[in-house]
């Protein structure tokens, strides 16, 4: 009697968990939900009209957007559309559809759907499969398998798509976790491979290799000494870029993680290894916590679980917080270090420095203040190709990036229940310099926004009055630019809240290297109409009426006077 193969006991054990989990669900939930609709129908039209300049929109358009959500025992099925005087979409989920049926410490998954193991293993790669998450006692069970990408074949009659060509991928991977008291150990497994029959042929001019791969990952956290904590993780992951390369030849150059995972995959003249580290060090405080990270991912890291993944970099990071005066200020700081080009294969090398703070202070329930400073330098050295017969030391560049950063607010509340105030002043800076080797002076730039505003509202009438003001500088290599301007708000509503009415009116400056423009005048005019129906006093059908009145003062020649005028409206229906 042959062995049991295990990857078909997986599979028949996630097939029997989707069965035995949907069965609960049903049998518990779904009878009592049944069958369920739920969804909105949504009708617009905007109207534009200008006078002055020509049209820069059409002067009608008018659309209906709807979505549907049907419940099936348990399951959603979204439903939407939307239909207009320009296009027609219809979307329906049976091209993707998900179900995640659940019972006590037992979750799977059918269908498409993404799940992570690790951030170097499998990280949120959409599958279409099954995958099952156990959470028994301090037990962390998962597992999955599926096609990670489907076939498309070249088309010989449209060259664009031909770009867009891929063989069958299909993946399975398991991640077994312990935790107890806020330590743990874990350990993720993740493999895919590329089917080389899925493609009846290739073209030269579009390269594509069928690929393999599989990822290990080990993580663990220890707390020690009551306040100290260790935590890591460590991975590997082995890639064959091409599985019809010969085998008899192996990479000559293979990585230090081979000696652990090697023999995993067949070995060929293109495979590769790389591996990754992300480990931390921290102490937990009654008022501060100290943090330090490190983090290295070796050069063209690569998984076939993750869409996308930086790699070719090693960052050390320091994080205090503080917490003092009974939670009444708070400070948390970051510092980190960052740098590429680990095994100096590229021409430039690139390191970093980063440093934020941040700080939180209410002294009392009537002040706020919070604040943010935040450093960002850059250093890249680029090297020139190497000529033997020519050398030049000057060919070297050695560029500096500085970027500074400030921002602040300050509240102040004020009233009582019948007539709460509140002041608000926000306000930001930024300062960046440039500099290379060549350039004799740095290139300089800044950029400062300030707001005000100041509110009232007298909650007996529903009535809310503002006032605010705004400027915005910007100074650059050759770029002066100002703008500013104020703004009046009044908000009203009426018949127990079901009308609503908005009025505001702005005025903006704008001036650029001792140019003037025109200025600007906006006024809008909103109403909102939400009846109560029904018992419950719902409201489910909304009104909207906006118009917007926009007049634009002569400035230079090239800026001529207009006046615009778009109005809206809209009505919705939910159910």
């Amino acid at each position: 009697m042959p062995a049991p193969n295990p990857f078909r006991l997986l599979c028949a054990l996630l097939g029997c968990l989707s069965l035995s989990a949907a069965a609960q669900d049903i049998g518990q939930i779904g009878v009592k939900k049944g069958v369920t609709l739920n969804g909105s129908l949504n009708l617009s039209s905007i109207g534009y009209r200008v006078w002055g300049i020509e049209q820069r929109r059409d002067p009608f358009n008018w659309f209906a957007t709807g979505n549907l959500n049907v419940n099936l025992f348990g399951y959603s099925v979204p439903l939407s559309f939307s239909y207009s005087n320009a296009n027609t979409s219809f979307s329906q989920p049976f091209n993707q559809f998900t179900f995640t049926p659940q019972y006590k410490w037992v979750k799977t998954y059918v269908g498409y759907s993404a799940m992570t193991f690790s951030n170097y293993t499998l990280n949120g790669h959409v599958f279409l499969g099954g995958g099952v998450e156990l959470t028994p006692g301090n037990w962390r069970i998962s597992a999955m398998y599926g096609r990670l990408r489907k076939a498309v074949p070249y088309d010989l009659t449209d060259s664009l798509q031909n770009t867009q060509a891929s063989y069958k991928r299909m993946g399975y991977g398991v991640k077994v976790g312990y935790d107890h008291n806020g330590d743990n150990i874990g350990m993720s497994v993740f493999t895919a491979k590329d089917d080389v029959n899925s493609l009846p042929f290739t073209l030269p001019e579009y390269p594509l290799a069928p690929q393999q791969n599989i990822a290990v990952s080990l993580t663990g956290r220890k707390k020690f000494l009551q306040r100290f904590f260790v935590e890591g993780e460590y991975a590997i992951s082995a890639l064959n870029n091409d599985i019809r390369a010969n085998t008899a030849e192996a990479d000559s150059v293979p990585r230090k993680a081979s000696n652990l995972i090697k023999g995993l995959l067949p070995q060929n003249s293109t495979q590769r290894y790389f591996d990754a580290v992300n480990a931390g060090l921290g102490y937990q405080g009654n008022w501060f916590t100290l943090q330090l990270r490190y983090e290295r991912v070796a050069p063209e890291y690569q998984t076939l679980g993750a869409y996308f993944f930086n790699n070719d970099l090693r960052n050390i990071t320091i994080a205090p917080m503080f917490r003092l005066l009974k939670g009444r200020l708070n400070m948390a700081a970051n510092v980190g270090l960052q740098q590429n080009n680990l095994d100096e294969a590229r021409e430039s090398t690139s390191k970093r420095t980063v440093g934020s703070l941040n700080i939180t202070f209410a002294p009392s329930e009537k002040w706020n203040f919070t604040t943010a400073y935040s450093n960002f330098t850059s250093f890249t050295n680029q090297r020139p190709l190497p000529d033997p017969l020519f050398n030049n030391q000057l060919d070297t560049l050695n560029f500096y990036q500085v970027s500074e950063t400030f921002t602040g607010s300050a509240i102040r509340m004020l009233g009582g229940q019948k007539n709460p105030q509140t002041i608000m002043l926000t306000g930001s800076y930024q300062q960046a310099s440039n500099k290379a080797t060549f350039q004799p002076q740095a290139e300089l730039s800044d950029f400062l926004s300030l707001n005000v505003a100041y509110s009232y509202a007298y909650t007996p009438s529903n009535l809310t009055l503002a006032v605010a003001g705004n400027y915005y500088t910007n100074n650059a290599v050759g770029i002066q630019s100002s703008f500013w301007g104020p703004t009046l708000s009044a908000t009203k509503a009426f018949f127990d809240k079901t009308l609503r009415c908005s009025l505001s009116s702005s005025y903006n400056q704008t001036s650029g290297n001792n140019i003037r423009s025109g200025p600007v005048l906006n006024n809008r005019l909103n109403l909102t109409y939400a009846p109560k129906t029904g018992s419950s006093q719902t409201q489910r059908h909304n009104f909207s009426l906006g118009v917007s009145a926009l007049r634009r003062f002569a400035g230079t020649e090239t800026q001529p006077a207009f006046t615009e005028l778009t109005g809206t409206f809209n009505y919705s229906y939910s159910f």
